[in-house]
C-alpha cells in the first residue's frame, strides 16, 4: 500500500419524509443516476419511529457529496427534503 490511497468515507445526512421501506426504496431509487454523476458509492437509511431518517452515503475521501444535489434529487423522488 502506499500513502496515497483514496480512503472510503461516509456522510451523513438526516432525512424527513422517509418513513417505509417503500420510502426508501423511492428515495434511493431517485439518488441512483446523481450518485452515478457525483461519483458517490452505496447509500442506506436508518428509518426510526419520527419523521426523519438518516441517510448514509460512503463515497471516497477526496469526493464531497453535493448537498444540494442530493436534496433536489430527494425532493424530485417524493415527499422528502434534508432537515439541518
Amino acid at each position: 500500500m502506499t500513502g496515497t490511497e483514496d480512503h472510503v468515507a461516509s456522510t451523513t445526512f438526516r432525512v424527513k419524509g422517509v418513513r417505509s421501506e417503500d420510502d426508501v426504496r423511492e428515495a434511493l431509487q431517485g439518488l441512483y443516476d446523481v450518485f452515478t454523476k457525483l461519483g458517490l458509492g452505496q447509500a442506506t437509511f436508518e428509518v426510526s419511529d419520527t419523521d426523519v431518517a438518516r441517510l448514509i452515503v460512503k463515497h471516497k475521501e477526496s469526493v464531497t457529496p453535493d448537498r444540494a444535489a442530493i436534496e433536489a434529487a430527494l425532493t424530485e423522488a417524493g415527499s422528502f427534503q434534508l432537515v439541518d
